[in-house]
């Protein structure tokens, strides 16, 4: 019963003298000082208020901008001219003749 109890208590004591060496060795990697991604930009000629009324006024005329790779902005819908039934009975002829088009083709 010591044993386990002396091993356990120096097994913490060993970890947590080698976290509070761990702890002194912090280098200033990415910070401002260090770091090009926090690079001084130049200051900007336009006011935060008109750029927040020219994101509205885009955001109401329906041309928000873009947000990376996936726009926000959706196609607008448009009805069909071909009932869903006539789309569906066209689907299972094609599953049954196998001509198919393959899995994500959209042309």
């Amino acid at each position: 019963m010591k044993n386990a109890f002396t091993t356990t208590a120096l097994v913490l004591v060993a970890a947590l003298g080698a976290s509070a060496s761990f702890a002194g060795d912090v280098a200033p990697l990415n910070n401002v000082a260090t770091s090009p991604f926090f690079a001084k930009s130049a200051p900007s000629v336009l006011s935060r208020d008109y750029v927040q009324s020219e994101y509205n006024a885009a955001v109401k005329a329906g041309n928000p901008p873009a947000r990376g790779e996936q726009s926000g902005v959706r196609e607008s819908s448009i009805s069909s001219t071909v009932p869903r039934s006539a789309v569906k009975a066209e689907f299972l002829q094609a599953q049954k003749a196998g001509t198919l088009p393959p899995m994500g083709d959209r042309g």
